[in-house]
């Protein structure tokens, strides 16, 4: 198959497909006659597995070095990366949910000083701006 028809396969441009080449993360196509890449079925696996991996957090960067040096997939590595990434994403996620609690208390306080009909005491923004940390 033609770069653009693997691209159209896995939702990529086919400057993506040649990025990866690049990278080392896809083999490049070889060339036929006319000049065009040609790839085979393998390529759409190898280029769903490096979305597979973005998607979980995996730089380009990264997953060369989830194989081992034969190639292989190096399975004690790739748990310990994804234990490293499950623990990021729940760091993520508890910043998060104390952004939102924040925003909610903030607009819950907004809500009772603008009822009536005024705005936040110098005291009260003070305190708001005492609680950020950076």
């Amino acid at each position: 198959m033609k770069i653009s028809e693997l691209a159209k396969l896995v939702g990529v441009a086919p400057s993506t497909i040649r990025y990866y080449e690049g990278k080392g993360l896809l083999p490049k196509g070889s060339r036929n006659s006319n000049g065009y890449r040609q790839y085979d079925h393998s390529s759409i696996e190898q280029t769903k597995m490096i979305k597979f991996a973005q998607s979980l957090g995996f730089s380009l960067e990264e997953i060369p070095t989830l194989k081992t040096p034969e190639n292989d997939l190096d399975h004690t590595v790739i748990i310990e990366r994804l234990q490293q990434k499950q623990n990021e994403a729940n760091a993520l996620i508890a910043q998060l949910q104390k952004k939102s609690q924040r925003i909610g208390d903030l607009v819950t306080q907004l809500n009772a000083s603008w009822s009536n009909g005024q705005c936040l005491t110098q005291q009260q923004m003070s305190d708001l701006l005492d609680e950020v940390q950076f």
